[in-house]
C-alpha cells in the first residue's frame, strides 16, 4: 500500500463543518484525497446511514476518539458502531496522568475493556497529550500507562505534536514501541515550543522523518490533525495532504 493511502484525517480538525452537517463534510475531506478517517463523534448519525456513505465515498474508517465515560457506560453500543461503520480502533482520546494513582485507574478501565474489544475483532488504543511525558518517580507516565495495559494490546497512538511541545523527540518513542504503534497523529508546530498547530509541512517537526521511522516500525495509518489554525480548517487539511502526497513523492513511499 502506498503511504497516501494510509493517510486520515481526525475530523475534530473539521469539527465546526462537521457539526453542521456531518455527510456533507465527509464529502468533502473525500474530495481532497484523504482515504481514511478518525471520528471525533458520530453526530446522531446512524450507523447504517455512515456505512454507507463511508463506502460510497471509498473512505476507510479507522478509529474513533471516546472518552472514559463512553468506555464506561456504553460499551455495547460502542463496539456495535465500530463494527457496522467497520472501523478497527476504540482510541481513548485523554485521561488524567499527573499522579500514578490517574495512571493506574485510567490502565484497569484499559485492561477491563480490552478483552471485550478484542473478542469483538476489534482493537483498543490510547492517544496522549503533552501530560503523559511528565515524570513520575523518574519515569514517564506514558511509559508507566502502557507497561501497565501492554499484556492487554493496547497501542499508542503517539500524537507527535504533543510529544515535541513536552520537550522530547516523537521518533525515540515510536522507536521504542515498535510495532505497537499502529496509528501515529501528524501534527505540525507552528513556532518551536508553542501550542499553535499549522498545516503538516509548514512547521518546524520533522515530519517525514517521523514519517520514515514510522513505515519502519509498521505504522498502518498516519493521521493528520489540527487544532488551531491561521487558515479556514477546511483549506488547511487540504494543504496537509498536498503537503504529504509531494513527501511521498520525493521520499518514493
Amino acid at each position: 500500500m502506498s503511504f497516501v493511502n494510509k493517510v486520515g484525517l481526525q475530523l475534530y480538525s473539521v469539527k465546526d463543518e462537521a457539526g453542521k452537517d456531518f455527510l456533507a463534510t465527509l464529502e468533502k475531506v473525500a474530495a481532497m484525497g484523504y482515504k481514511n478517517v478518525e471520528f471525533a463523534g458520530f453526530f446522531n448519525t446512524p450507523k447504517e446511514v455512515l456505512k454507507d456513505t463511508l463506502d460510497r465515498l471509498s473512505l476507510t474508517p479507522v478509529s474513533s476518539h471516546v472518552g472514559k465515560d463512553l468506555l464506561r457506560s456504553d460499551l455495547d453500543n460502542l463496539i456495535a458502531y465500530h463494527k457496522t461503520i467497520g472501523a478497527k480502533y476504540i482510541t481513548l482520546s485523554w485521561s488524567k496522568t499527573d499522579t500514578l494513582d490517574e495512571i493506574k485507574d485510567t490502565a484497569e478501565l484499559l485492561n477491563n475493556v480490552a478483552p471485550r474489544i478484542g473478542d469483538a475483532g476489534l482493537e483498543l488504543a490510547y492517544h496522549n497529550h503533552d501530560q503523559e511525558f511528565k515524570k513520575i518517580d523518574g519515569k514517564y507516565a506514558i511509559d508507566i500507562l502502557l507497561e501497565l495495559t501492554e499484556k492487554s494490546g493496547v497501542s499508542p497512538q503517539f500524537d507527535v505534536f504533543w510529544i515535541q511541545f513536552a520537550g522530547l523527540n516523537p521518533i525515540d518513542f515510536i522507536i521504542k514501541y515498535g510495532p505497537r504503534c499502529k496509528m501515529i497523529h501528524l501534527k505540525d508546530m507552528k513556532t518551536a515550543g508553542e501550542r499553535q498547530n499549522t498545516e503538516i509541512g509548514n512547521g518546524v517537526i520533522d515530519i517525514e522523518k517521523i514519517i520514515q521511522k514510522g513505515l519502519e516500525v509498521g505504522a498502518g495509518y498516519f493521521i493528520v490533525e489540527q487544532e488551531s489554525f491561521d487558515k479556514p480548517p477546511m483549506e488547511a487539511c487540504k494543504i496537509s495532504f498536498n503537503n504529504l502526497k509531494a513527501m511521498a513523492e520525493q521520499m518514493k513511499i
